[in-house]
């Protein structure tokens, strides 16, 4: 595999040297079968797959076409002697990389694998919430029946239904969250202030799933904590999310994803029909405290 980095480096090195704004791929091609970097065969061929590739640092072709003729650029930006001994250290932000040259766990073979892990758990459990957001707005659009009890006239009225929930699996989790709500507030048996904590519960939620999901992570700060860049809009405005993430922040996230899914399950669970719920809301955990049953 050829050395990607040593050919552009030779071909910009080249470039200074001879103090000229570009070279023809067939003279570059020869460049760097001379200093043993890239064999000249079949006019060029080997270097004109590395520029068809978008391999090759400062490439254009003229016409921009299939048959159009190949030049490399000088990205030099003057033509002072002096600096050519300082071009690879100038020019390391403008060549391309091999992606064998990158660690496989990359960029995440950087340190604090805890910090990885965590965050790997708490995006995790955000599929979990919208899923049983989801399915509890399915069991509050009270379907007809189960459909193991379903007579013949109500398979039509069943179907219409289904789709119309399976289409909705798609919409955003702002979106669901409304849609919950005002079916809570239907059934007339959640009170309001219940309501009120779960929307605020899954705002609060939805931002940092939408931080932790489409963020960049930029490093780790002293005492651990990942630096995260993610800019939203609130008001027709940009916000900055808090930077600053730690391992204990995530853990905290987390557990606060799980009282949320708890409390969609009871909410959904009394203000529910009863086949409703049994046919897309299993109970996804075992109250506390509740006496054995009698045989």
């Amino acid at each position: 595999m050829p050395d990607l980095y040593a050919i552009n480096l030779h071909l910009q090195q080249r470039l200074e040297l001879d103090w000229i704004e570009e070279v023809r791929a067939a003279k570059a091609a020869r460049w760097l079968d001379e200093a043993g970097l890239l064999r000249d065969c079949r006019k060029g061929l080997p270097l004109r797959r590395l520029l068809r590739a978008g391999r090759i640092a400062g490439q254009d072709q003229r016409p921009d076409g299939k048959n159009g003729a190949w030049f490399i650029r000088r990205l030099a930006e003057s033509r002072n002697p002096h600096a050519i001994r300082q071009a690879r250290q100038r020019m390391r932000a403008y060549l391309p990389f091999e992606r064998a040259h990158l660690h496989p766990d990359w960029p995440l073979s950087r340190d604090n694998s805890a910090f990885w892990e965590e965050l790997g758990k708490t995006v995790a459990m955000f599929g979990d919430l919208e899923d049983t957001l989801t399915s509890a707005c399915y069991g509050l659009t009270k379907p007809p029946a189960h459909p193991s009890n379903l007579r013949a006239e109500q398979v039509p009225a069943y179907l219409e239904w289904y789709a119309r929930v399976e289409a909705s699996r798609t919409d955003a989790m702002r979106v669901a969250t409304d849609r919950f709500v005002r079916l809570l507030k239907e059934g007339g048996r959640v009170p309001h202030t219940v309501r009120d904590e779960i929307r605020s519960q899954l705002e609060e939620l939805r931002r940092w799933r939408n931080a932790l999901c489409h963020g960049a992570w930029h490093g780790f700060s002293g005492d651990g904590a990942g630096v995260l860049s993610h800019y939203y809009m609130e008001k027709k405005r940009v916000v900055r999310f808090p930077p600053m993430v730690a391992v204990k922040d995530l853990a905290d996230l987390r557990a606060r994803i799980v009282d949320t899914i708890v409390r969609i399950t009871e909410a959904a669970s009394v203000a529910g029909h009863d086949s409703a719920i049994a046919v897309v809301l299993p109970r996804r955990y075992e109250p506390r405290n509740v006496p054995p049953e009698r045989e």
